[in-house]
């Protein structure tokens, strides 16, 4: 047996090793340990990374504390300016500003954010990322409605900068500007735009463009005859919201993203005020802009044809806004399968409404896409076939197979994919069909969560078909379905495809569904509650003119809809109407779908209708005023007053009755569709105005 001898002076040497060993772990080791492990699970979104991280940021000093409090919350931070909100709220528009390099991370308080990075401007270094902390910092003040906190914030830092960051300096003086002139502390504003024109500053650059753009906002507010929109932003539970942004946009711009140069912005104050001067007229929408702890658990229900505001001059508008409380979902939840024939959708009943939609959407790639399952609905539960969702009317996206992009045949297949995850929603309506909110929403933490409305219909088998179809090969896929269809015209599964591929074949071709697609059509008509293919039906047989076929199934849409079509398809009919020669039912027609109709897309025909039935262009021209045309995407579309008045004015004389006869010619060519017929009338020389306003009705579309 081996006897190993140790002295104890060896020993106590040893031991001496092993604790300094330990305490050098202690204090070198096991921290930066920790802050990998801190820094990995807020990465993650973990229950306790958020914690796990403050205690690390708490346990650290100097460069150390300053770069993790850059990398977690200034690199993804929302700085001032127009876009630095993490959720912006349009007319139906909703989208997520954030872009984070961590996007499961949790968000971080308007309470955690001061309290750190009122840290790191009393003591980090002076650089780009104390610029961007203060413009952050000023911007939770804001949120909060303490704009004097927020100029504070800035000039201190405006104040340590050293000289060769002269051009981060004069941004904070900008941004102090800016906030002078929203809380119309105009002599304020006045004095540091006059610093900054003192300095060096290039023409034509960004910095001298925001200068002389606020100098004329202030001359603007200064402008008592100018009109203006003003209004509050509260929660309905009596809640002012301080530090909301607030965008007046023209209708060019509404479905653009918000630029740096937004012309009229501003943010609520501590009451949740908000005011804008000095408007010019024309056609705007509200937009807000919000943080997540703003947004959490509220929505701001919005429809086009409540929210317009059209500006003529000399106007002051008030428009309030009330963020109202997510609908909680209680039934399908959870990921819960259905395998039986029914599904029933429960939700929490809502004070006020009258009716509700129910919504349904389709996972795609990085989305989802939407429609509408069923509308109408006047209790706060429905029990429904699935095959109501089977036939749900739904888009589809593109997917690459191969080489090509073809439609992604798991949307193609819709609700019968047993193997993708649904969801659903619901939007409660009053009895004037005002939205009043909606359940689909952001919920961000335990209280304002609820169920997931996630869940599976495992009811359907797939086919053969489908199984082509699911492996890309669309064409062999409708064979197939036709085929099955053939043997069996009983299925109804069989003949939705044919129909759903149909339709992509010639939406791929550019071209309206041919006579081959309507015996699948009409077939479907007759077993799809939705009314989903009456449409179709209705632009085909108007284009083939069989005007009985065309009133018969607009008769089963309206039915299908309880009397409330969408107005696209009732302005479509109205044309069609038109076309036949029943110009005083299809004038009525397009009344009652403009009245419907906030974009006034048809507004041209409505009037062109009313000045042949009745000669009346005063009237014309009340209408072209009270349904301004809205110019989406930057188009400019035209001035129907303006084309109406010019022709009142050209009429006027002794051929006042002829004029009136030749225009009545020419409007029959414009509702016949006749645009040869048309073309040649406008190549004549006489009556400019007149041939203005024909040209302009032939191009409605």
């Amino acid at each position: 047996m081996l006897k190993l001898k140790i002295k104890v002076k060896h020993l106590f040497a040893l031991i001496v090793a092993l604790g300094a060993s330990f305490i050098l772990l202690q204090l070198l080791v096991m921290p930066k340990v920790e802050v990998v492990v801190a820094k990995k699970h807020y990465e993650q979104g973990t229950a306790n990374g958020k914690s796990e991280l403050l205690q690390v940021i708490d346990a650290s000093s100097g460069d150390d504390r300053w770069a993790l409090i850059q990398q977690y919350m200034i690199e993804n931070g929302s700085d001032l300016g127009t876009t630095s909100y993490d959720v912006i709220v349009g007319v139906e528009t909703f989208y997520s500003n954030m872009v984070t390099s961590y996007p499961d991370e949790p968000h971080w308080t308007s309470e955690e954010k001061i309290k750190y990075l009122k840290d790191y401007l009393n003591g980090a270094p002076a650089n780009g990322y104390l610029v961007r902390a203060a413009k952050q910092l000023a911007l939770e003040y804001l949120t909060l409605g303490q704009t004097k906190n927020a100029l504070g914030a800035l000039e201190q830092t405006e104040q340590r900068l050293p000289r060769n960051l002269y051009n981060q300096s004069k941004e904070l003086k900008l941004a102090r500007a800016r906030i002078c002139v929203n809380a119309d502390a105009f002599d304020a504003a006045e004095r540091l735009l006059d610093e900054l024109s003192l300095s060096s500053i290039p023409e034509a650059s960004y910095l001298s463009d925001s200068i002389a753009k606020l100098k004329s906002q202030i001359v603007e507010q200064h402008n008592n005859k100018a009109s203006s929109v003003s209004g509050t932003i509260n929660r309905s539970d009596g809640k002012p919201m301080a530090g909301i942004g607030v965008f007046l946009r023209d209708s060019r711009e509404v479905y653009h993203s918000l630029r740096e140069d937004e012309p009229y912005l501003t943010m609520t104050d501590s009451e949740g005020n908000f005011s804008f001067k000095g408007v010019v007229p024309g056609s705007y929408v509200i937009y807000i802009g919000l943080s997540f702890d703003q947004i959490d658990g509220w929505t701001r229900p919005t429809k086009q044809d409540t929210e317009w505001i059209d500006i003529r001059g000399e106007e002051n508008v008030t428009r309030n806004i009330t963020l109202q409380r997510l609908i909680q979902i209680h039934s399908p939840v959870d990921e819960q399968v259905i395998t039986g024939k029914t599904i029933k959708f429960e939700w929490e009943a809502v004070e006020g409404a009258a009716y509700y939609t129910l919504n349904g959407t389709l996972p795609i790639e990085n989305g989802s896409v939407g429609s509408i399952i069923k509308d109408h609905i006047e209790s706060n539960s429905i029990e429904l076939p699935l095959e109501t969702l089977y036939n749900a009317a739904s888009g589809y996206s593109y997917t690459k197979i191969g080489d090509k992009d073809v439609p992604d045949p798991t949307t193609v297949l819709g609700y019968a994919n047993p193997s993708s995850r649904f969801s659903w929603n619901v939007e409660a309506y009053d009895a004037n069909g005002k939205l009043l909110t909606r359940s689909d929403g952001y919920r961000l933490n335990e209280k304002t969560m609820g169920h997931l409305p996630f869940f599976y219909l495992k009811e359907h088998t797939l086919t053969d078909a489908d199984q082509l179809l699911l492996a890309g090969h669309m064409d062999d896929a409708l064979l197939k379905y036709q085929a099955d269809y053939e043997r069996n015209e009983q299925d109804p599964h069989s003949l939705r495809m044919i129909v759903k591929l149909l339709g992509i074949k010639a939406t791929e071709n550019k071209q309206p569904l041919g006579a081959d697609s309507i015996p699948y059509l009409e077939k479907l008509a007759g077993v799809d509650d939705n009314g989903n293919t009456l449409s179709s039906l209705i632009d085909y047989y108007g284009r083939i003119g069989n005007w009985s076929q065309v009133d018969r199934y607009y008769d089963m849409l309206n039915e299908a809809h309880q009397g409330k079509v969408p107005s696209y398809t009732q302005a479509q009919y109205g044309r069609l109407l038109l076309k036949q020669g029943k110009v005083q039912e299809g004038e009525e027609m397009l009344r009652q779908a403009q009245e419907n109709d906030p974009s006034n897309r048809f507004i041209g025909d409505y009037i062109a209708s009313v000045i042949y039935t009745s000669g009346n262009f005063d009237k014309a021209v009340g209408l072209a005023n009270l349904y301004p045309e809205r110019s989406y995407y930057g188009q400019d579309n035209p001035d129907w007053s303006k084309l109406v008045h010019g022709m009142s004015v050209e009429s006027q004389g002794p051929n006042k009755e002829s004029y009136f006869s030749k225009l009545q010619e020419a409007l029959q060519g414009c509702f016949s569709g006749d645009q040869g017929h048309t073309d040649d009338w406008i190549d004549e020389p006489a009556f400019a105005s007149m041939k203005a306003f024909i040209t302009a009705v032939s191009e409605v579309d």
